[in-house]
């Protein structure tokens, strides 16, 4: 195991990432930086602001989808670069069948600086290819592919 709780597996076009956590929450917090750590040198950013991100999905994987596409975004749209993530995840019964997982994390980074931060490259979107989530007796597993 990579001692930034992700690392990244070969694959010919695109980013293929594997991620590591104790639990669920730490699991989708090392995906984060997983994620950004693609674009820019994740250890180079500080927390200048904070923030509050939500995502929800009908199973853990879309979880994980709408999780990464929303810091995505935030690098992207709104031009921050994000380095600390606290995730709180739950579960919601909207009915009797349907359960719905529930993400808030509160975040942390800085508007991007594409000399600061060491731009690598161009993430163009996240993708549901590869995407798995996996309990292994006492940690999850992530893998996931982004499209470069």
């Amino acid at each position: 195991m990579d001692s930034e709780g992700y690392k990244y597996l070969e694959h010919s076009t695109d980013a293929f990432v594997q991620a590591y956590g104790s639990g669920l929450e730490e699991l989708f917090e090392n995906c984060a930086k997983g994620l950004v750590n693609i674009m820019f040198d994740i250890n180079k950013v500080e927390i200048r602001e904070s923030m509050t991100i939500t995502a929800d999905g009908n199973d853990l994987e879309n979880l994980l989808y709408d999780w990464l596409e929303k810091v995505l975004l935030k690098i992207l749209i709104e031009q921050i670069v994000l380095s600390r993530f606290s995730i709180e995840i739950s579960e919601n019964y909207s009915n009797v069948d349907e359960k719905k997982y529930l993400l808030r994390a509160h975040v942390g980074g800085e508007a991007v600086s594409y000399d600061k931060h060491e731009y690598k490259i161009e993430i163009k979107a996240v993708t549901y290819h590869e995407l798995k989530i996996q309990r292994l007796s006492s940690r999850y597993i992530a893998t996931f592919l982004v499209d470069l």
